[in-house]
This record gives structure tokens, C-alpha cells and sequence, in this order.
């Protein structure tokens, strides 16, 4: 039970991220070199991505020691021997709720994007994605904009990689 309560913490989730990252990482560079004969290949792309996210996890690492060195600063210097103040926050199940949804949706994504190909999987990430971070429950007319939305999401980043990067990406259908 507490490696569950851990896991749903923030720093649980950084580590969750970093361990699907790194996975994510591992299987861009077995697809093919990033760059062969002067063109960029398949991985060239997920490779950027992975790499991105890893400098993205570092920051916010980086950032929350940074905090947290500046609350423990401000806490010495105004704190009572009683001070509630001292004890570490502790977040609330609901706050938890979009970055594990997250973690989960991205793992996901990952196993269906070979087996369902680029636009299937995507189009399911990014309509899955923006129900979690909609608030509220949407109507029968957001959930059609929220689905246009994600589809619109899969059709230009098909566009942009098959078109202008020329990079072919994994389709159910071909």
C-alpha cells in the first residue's frame, strides 16, 4: 500500500514518466539511426521527443528541489517548535487523477502505436487527452468538437511527418 501511495505522489509520477521516457528512448534508437545518408529516418523524430522529455523531467526535478530548498529557507526562519507549516504538503487524490492519467494514456499510446498504427492510436491519445484535461463532464456536442479536434490532431501531424519531414510512419491499413 505505501509503494501506492508513493507511486501517486509527484515525485512517483516524475519517476513513472522518466521510466517510460527512457523505455520510449530505448525503442527509438533500435528502430534505425537517427540520420542515415544525410536524411533523417524514423527515429530521428521519436529520438527529439524522448530527448525533449527527458530535459522537461530534469527541469521540473531541478525546479521542485529549488522550492523545496526555499520553503525549508522560510520555514526556519519564521517557524514555531510546532509549526504544522514544517510538515511536508501532501496532495489530494484528485490532484493526482491528470498526471496519472497521463502516465497511463502515454503507456498506452506507446503499445498501440505499432499494433494500430499513427492515425488510429493518435487520434485515440489526443481525444483521450483532452477529457482529462477538460473540466467537468462534456456534453454529446463537446465530446463531437473534443473527437473533430483529435482527428484534426492525427491528420496534421500525418501531414507533417509523412509530407514535409517525409518520414513514413506505421499505418493499420498499409
Amino acid at each position: 500500500m505505501r509503494i501506492l501511495s508513493w507511486l501517486g505522489s509527484r515525485a512517483g509520477v516524475v519517476v513513472l514518466l522518466l521510466a517510460l521516457t527512457l523505455v520510449y528512448l530505448v525503442a527509438a534508437l533500435d528502430i534505425a539511426p537517427p540520420v542515415s545518408n544525410g536524411n533523417i529516418t524514423a527515429s530521428f523524430f521519436p529520438i527529439v521527443l524522448g530527448l525533449i522529455m527527458l530535459m522537461a523531467l530534469g527541469a521540473s526535478v531541478l525546479g521542485d528541489r529549488r522550492k523545496a530548498r526555499a520553503a525549508v529557507a522560510t520555514n526556519k526562519a519564521s517557524a514555531t517548535p510546532n509549526d504544522d507549516a514544517q510538515a511536508p504538503e501532501k496532495a489530494s487524490a484528485g490532484s493526482l487523477r491528470g498526471p496519472l492519467a497521463v502516465v497511463v494514456l502515454t503507456a498506452a499510446y506507446i503499445a498501440m502505436f505499432a499494433s494500430l498504427g499513427y492515425f488510429i492510436s493518435t487520434t485515440l491519445y489526443a481525444f483521450a487527452m483532452t477529457l482529462v484535461f477538460s473540466s467537468g463532464r462534456p456534453g454529446r456536442r463537446q465530446l463531437v468538437v473534443k473527437a473533430l479536434i483529435a482527428v484534426a490532431i492525427a491528420v496534421l501531424g500525418y501531414g507533417l511527418f509523412e509530407w514535409v519531414f517525409q518520414v513514413r510512419l506505421p499505418v493499420l491499413w498499409g
